[in-house]
């Protein structure tokens, strides 16, 4: 029994089931205030969609009886039943009603039902117009009758307890009719710019643009950016939802409804001083469809990539460190002189198996991607790590960009590698792209090995090149990135006896990468860590941090870009260092 059936369930026989219908026993007069009126609604839908079969009870009280919902494929004008059913590859569903017995696309429901009869649009459906009727019928009514009423509503006279409606189905492709072109030019930092967008509506419908932050590029806090002033034409209302753009917020920036027809659509976006520049991509997506589909339906189309013009946004550099319980941290970078490294991040225990550990390069900043990033071409020159253990083994991290995860798993390089003493990474010395590894061995020769940039398996470099002997008198090697501004990396060197720091300049070549050493100056015998880290301080140059051996005060280096000065005096950034036992 249905929810509007309390007040007929007082009454019996004859009388009650006219009185439901709107007619009172024995008069034929209709009862206004209680007359039962039901109607039907045409919608669109789409692939995947799942379109109702039900009428909406527009008027009446009660509600004692059953409605009949005939579906086919032609309108409902023939009683018996042209068309009906539905086409191949839709599947129908009853729901809370009942497939009639001995009929095709016949359905009983009793009462006011809630799930009503649908059918699943499928995904590869053509152009279809699905027709259905509906007529009311008492309790003990007769089916046959009532099925005939509904398969002819729509030649019978209008009717509150019949009637008909029609779902039209668009096709993916009939969808794609609906087009969408962008003029985005930049937005000017601390300006305002207009856009357009030109649409060809094919179909009424509604468009929702929304602006984001685009995929690939380095990221700060996003700009301050607010869309307004819509001015649409004729056949066009738009509303701006979320003013502010890449808010986050579910809600589209700019919503329109449109007639169909070509329309052209502007709108502002008015950005703050002072800010950051970022690259923005503004996609659409344009719903024709009325009845409930699957979002992926929509018509979707993006930009090009526009520019919100500001600074330059230059990558964060970080260092890693372990502890003496054999744990990883990473120090991310905050760009900020006076303090420029933020709050570690564990990344996780078991590195003390590693007697050997170094970056090839300093550890950077990735791009922002919407999704996570596996090792790849967009991940190579980000602090690839390799690691050697007691076995002489030597492992390799690749880094990646993904949520809680720093490094891939490590994959093996090879064995043999404790014939070596020191393990240094080099950065992209010989300007092919790919990071690469230093070695010295124990009679002081230092050795080249070029990466190799392969991702499948373990031949991660190539043979080793000759640098030159004599590197036995460091104790101190740490390079990887560009100290003097001409773009390739260079090396520090500390000799062992004296404390002296030395600069060799990168050449760019493979085969003879440094040119003749040139003297930084004395007392850097006191630090038990020095690491080239990348640029700490915003500015553009490579700086580097040493930690004093005597009170784990770590200091910061400023670089200059200047071969004969490459660093400012120290700042200090902290203490208590002391607790790890490797930097890098």
């Amino acid at each position: 029994m249905g929810k509007r059936m309390r007040r007929a369930a007082a009454t019996t026989g004859t009388a009650a089931l006219l009185a439901v219908a709107g007619v009172t026993a024995g008069t034929g007069t209709a009862v206004a205030a209680d007359e039962l009126k039901l109607s039907g609604y045409d919608v669109v839908a789409g692939p995947g969609s799942m379109p109702r079969f039900f009428p909406i009870v527009e008027s009446g009280t009660t509600f004692w009886g059953k409605v009949v919902v005939t579906v086919g494929t032609k309108p409902m004008t023939d009683p018996a039943g042209a068309g009906a059913g539905l086409p191949r590859g839709y599947v129908s569903r009853a729901n809370d009603c009942a497939q009639a017995a001995g009929y095709t696309g016949v359905f009983v429901c009793d009462g006011e039902m809630i799930a009503a009869p649908d059918a699943t649009v499928p995904a590869d459906a053509t152009d279809t117009t699905l027709y259905w009727g509906f007529a009311y019928m008492s309790t003990n009514g007769d089916l046959a009758a009532a099925v005939k009423e509904a398969r002819s509503a729509g030649s019978l006279p209008a009717a509150g307890s019949r009637g008909t409606a029609k779902v039209t189905v668009k096709s993916a492709a009939s969808a794609a009719l609906n087009t969408v072109a962008f003029d985005t030019p930049p937005v000017p930092d601390g300006g305002t710019v207009r856009h357009q967008l030109r649409v060809h509506a094919a179909d009424a419908g509604t468009l929702a643009l929304h602006l984001v932050r685009a995929e690939g590029q380095l990221t700060r806090v996003a700009p301050v950016v607010r869309l307004g002033s819509p001015t649409p034409d004729a056949g066009a209302e738009c509303t701006v939802p979320t003013p502010e753009i890449n808010t986050g917020t579910p809600g589209a920036n700019l919503l329109c409804r449109l007639e169909p027809g070509d329309h052209v659509i502007g709108y502002e976006l008015t950005s703050e001083p002072g800010q950051y520049a970022q690259k923005y991509v503004a996609y659409s997506s344009y719903n024709l469809y009325t009845a409930a589909t699957p979002p992926e339906a929509d018509v979707r189309r993006t930009s090009a990539p526009f520019t919100v013009q500001g600074r330059t946004v230059l990558p964060r550099h970080g260092l890693l460190a372990r502890d003496t319980t054999g744990t990883l941290l990473e120090y991310g970078g905050t760009g900020k002189a006076e303090a420029p490294l933020s709050d570690p991040y564990g990344i996780g225990p078991g590195w003390q198996a590693y007697n050997a550990l170094t970056s090839l390069s300093p550890t950077k900043q990735g791009n922002y991607y919407w999704s996570e990033k596996k090792p790849s071409a967009v991940t190579r020159g980000l602090g690839d790590v390799v690691a050697r253990d007691a076995s002489g083994t030597l492992w390799y991290y690749d880094r990646q960009l993904v949520r809680g995860k720093l490094f891939a798993p490590r994959v093996r390089v090879g064995s043999g590698w404790n014939v070596y003493d020191r393990l240094d990474g080099a950065g992209d010395v010989d300007r092919d792209g790919y990071m690469d590894l230093l070695a010295r061995d124990k009679a002081g020769v230092l050795w080249l090995y070029k990466g190799t940039g392969r991702l499948i398996d373990g031949k991660r470099f190539k043979a080793p090149v000759r640098v030159g002997a004599g590197w036995a008198a460091y104790d101190r090697l740490a390079g990887g990135d560009d100290l003097t501004g001409d773009g390739r990396p260079d090396l520090l060197a500390r000799e062992r006896a004296t404390g002296v720091l030395w600069l060799y300049k990168g050449t760019g070549s493979g085969t003879t990468p440094y040119a003749t050493r040139t003297r930084i100056g004395a007392g850097w015998g006191a630090y038990d860590q020095l690491v080239v880290t990348g640029d700490l301080t915003d500015d553009g140059r490579a700086d580097a941090v040493a930690r004093e051996r005597a009170t784990g005060v770590l200091w910061l280096y400023k670089g200059t870009g200047k071969a004969t000065a490459p660093f400012t005096g120290r700042t200090r950034i902290g203490a208590g260092w002391g607790v790890y036992n490797h930097l890098f």
